[in-house]
Order: structure tokens, then C-alpha cells, then sequence
């Protein structure tokens, strides 16, 4: 089930807007090639394991630049929202550690138990996400970056 971008998502800030597009896209991406190859995913190994690391190093400078946009603003509640990336990027530092080491990237029913559960996982994060906590911040955002 590929996640689509709705203007349900839209913050109305541009250059974030146009961040989330992209991590829907990216994580769309890796449910693609999961669900071509449920049945040997360890032969795309390479391919999801760049995915992976695509998505983590994009996540962490959207981050970036969405919190010195809540900065800029005076967001009341950044540290709050400062801790929920903290708590993403450990996560996924912690799935990309458990997928990168010992031999899960050569076990085709555990990557497929793995991919199903990351998957789920990011799709539940962003939504909620951006639903919930960064349509908080929508109404104090008076200038961009």
C-alpha cells in the first residue's frame, strides 16, 4: 500500500511541503521494491540498504532545516518537536544497524518480516507525523528560510 502525498499533508510552507513529497516518495520507493521482490529480497540487498541509507540522510537534513524554520518562528513547543526527530533518527539508525549487520540481508523471510515492519512504521510515523505535530507548528511559521 504506496503512501500518496494528499493536501492533507500541506503545510503551506513550501520548501517543507516540498521535503515530506520527497520522503513520501523515497519511502514509496522502498515499498516498491519490496513489494516486486517479497519472495527474494536478498538478491536487492544493495538497492534497499542504499534506500534505507537514502532516506535517513534526507530525513536528517529535512530535520534540520524544519527545525531552524521552527526557530526562526519562535516555535513555542522546538524542543518537544526537536526530541520526536531525535527519537526517528535513532530508530532508524537502530533498523539500519539491525538490517546492515549479521546475516538478515541473506534470510528472504526475515528481510520480508523486516521490510513489512519498517514499512509499516514509516508510513505510521510520517503521517501521524505531519498531521499531527507539524500542523502545530503551521500557524506560528510566518517566514520561511
Amino acid at each position: 500500500m504506496v503512501t500518496q502525498w494528499d493536501s492533507k499533508y500541506e503545510t503551506n510552507i513550501s520548501e517543507i511541503d516540498s521535503q515530506h513529497k520527497k520522503l513520501f516518495r523515497l519511502i514509496n520507493n522502498i515499498e516498491t521494491v519490496y513489494d516486486e521482490n517479497k519472495e527474494h529480497l536478498s538478491g536487492k540487498s544493495k538497492v534497499l540498504v542504499d534506500a534505507v541509507s537514502e532516506l535517513e540522510d534526507y530525513t536528517l537534513s529535512h530535520f534540520l532545516i524544519e527545525e531552524r524554520v521552527m526557530e526562526l518562528n519562535q516555535y513555542p513547543e522546538l524542543e518537544a518537536h526537536k526530541k520526536q526527530h531525535d527519537r526517528f533518527t535513532d530508530k532508524i539508525l537502530e533498523l539500519k544497524n539491525r538490517l546492515t549487520s549479521g546475516n538478515l540481508l541473506s534470510n528472504d523471510e526475515e528481510l520480508n518480516q523486516f521490510f513489512g515492519d519498517l514499512l509499516k512504521f514509516l508510513r505510521a510515523w510520517l503521517t501521524n507525523h505531519i498531521l499531527q505535530e507539524d500542523m502545530d507548528y503551521k500557524p506560528y511559521i510566518k517566514f520561511n528560510i
